[in-house]
């Protein structure tokens, strides 16, 4: 079974790897080495396994060739259609959808290039469509205590929690923010709580930066 014609699918991969610049240094961060493979590999392979043919890899200016160049050397057989910006710029998801507004003619699925997972994604994308909703999001609930050790100086890592909001009574997602956003109070709109009466405030889930999202809503971003 394939989701092609359904979703179109954009892999984010234009990140400076700033929380990790020891590594990095002169070096994509989607070119990492993750195993025998790079770290762009695995999403491109996870959508290759899932029957998707293209994908839309959105990539820095200045590292395009050099990506596109290692990927050509890959096993994999997915077409990826590259769409670089300016190394200036600092887009997020809702960004860069704009920008590629014109490309995507119907739902979309965005991964961040450095996910490297065993979901079933088939499953993912049959939830998103049961629940027809306009945005939809994978998130990830660790297990207790589990110790991740990161790249780098240990004085430079500072831990960083993502804080989301679910309404208990649909569970749907209705918050999502950085924690880092705040300094010591989380402030919520007025408006969001009287639609939302009962919501409540992870700190311990994990956004994966797996994304679907219905077709209207980038062509308004682009408005």
């Amino acid at each position: 079974m394939t989701f092609q014609v359904e979703f179109q699918v954009v892999v984010l991969a234009a990140g400076k790897g700033s929380r990790m610049s020891e590594i990095t240094t002169g070096k994509p961060k989607c070119l990492l080495p993750v195993g025998p493979k790079p770290l762009v590999w695995y999403p491109l392979y996870k959508l290759q396994c899932s029957g998707f043919s293209d994908v839309i890899l959105v990539v820095l200016e200045t590292q395009k060739a050099e990506i596109q160049n290692v990927l050509e050397k890959t096993d994999l057989e997915i077409k990826i259609d590259y769409v670089s910006i300016n190394d200036n710029e600092d887009l997020g998801t809702a960004d860069t959808l704009r920008l590629l507004s014109d490309k995507l003619k119907s739902d979309v699925l965005v991964l961040s290039c450095d996910i490297v997972s065993d979901v079933n994604l088939k499953g993912v994308l049959d939830v998103f469509r049961t629940h027809d909703a306009s945005l939809a999001c994978l998130l990830l609930h660790p297990p207790p205590n589990e110790t991740i050790v990161v790249p780098g100086p240990k004085s430079k890592h500072k831990p960083e929690r993502d804080l989301i909001g679910i309404d208990e009574q649909t569970n749907r997602l209705v918050f999502l923010a950085s924690a880092s956003d705040f300094e010591s109070e989380l402030s919520l709109p007025t408006s969001l709580l009287r639609k939302h009466t009962s919501i409540k405030i992870h700190s311990n889930l994990v956004d994966t930066h797996v994304y679907h999202s219905k077709k209207l809503d980038y062509q308004v971003l682009k408005e």
